[in-house]
């Protein structure tokens, strides 16, 4: 789309829910990331496989900047470190739940892995984060226990 002397982008951009779009300016190279990028990935309504995809793919882009659904705007210098510790928590994540179904207590073993144990800070999102980590994972050993 031509907007101005701009062209724009739109593209899927699939972060805690299947629709989510992202919005390239092409000469500019900054991307508005919608929910496909965030302070912490929130799986809840989405596919961690599918967000992990997303970042990967935001991550080659050769962006100057990302203008994230929520949280700071990463700047050029600060993508492939944004990019790493993203896919380095759902990397985490996965492997907590993963030990977590082959316990007996599933539940109490995830309510004490706190969020700093999966390479987040609990600051992000003005102190949200903690709390929608704590989903993140109820929601994944729910679809563990479902397979």
């Amino acid at each position: 789309m031509r907007v101005g002397k701009k062209n724009l982008i739109i593209m899927p951009a699939t972060g805690h829910s299947g629709d989510g779009i992202g919005v390239l300016v092409e000469e500019d190279r900054i991307l508005f990331a919608g929910d496909a990028f965030m302070p912490l990935p929130y799986v809840v309504d989405g596919d961690i496989d599918d967000i992990a995809a997303s970042i990967k793919k935001i991550g080659r882009m050769g962006l100057e900047n990302i203008v994230q659904g929520h949280g700071d705007i990463i700047l050029r210098g600060e993508i492939e470190a944004a990019v790493k510790e993203n896919l380095n928590y759902i990397s985490n994540v996965k492997k907590v739940v993963k030990a977590a179904a082959r316990k007996k207590s599933a539940d109490e073993s995830l309510d004490s892995m706190r969020i700093e144990d999966c390479g987040k800070s609990r600051v992000h999102l003005g102190g949200l984060a903690e709390g929608l980590h704590k989903r993140n994972l109820q929601v994944l050993i729910k679809q563990a226990r479902e397979q």
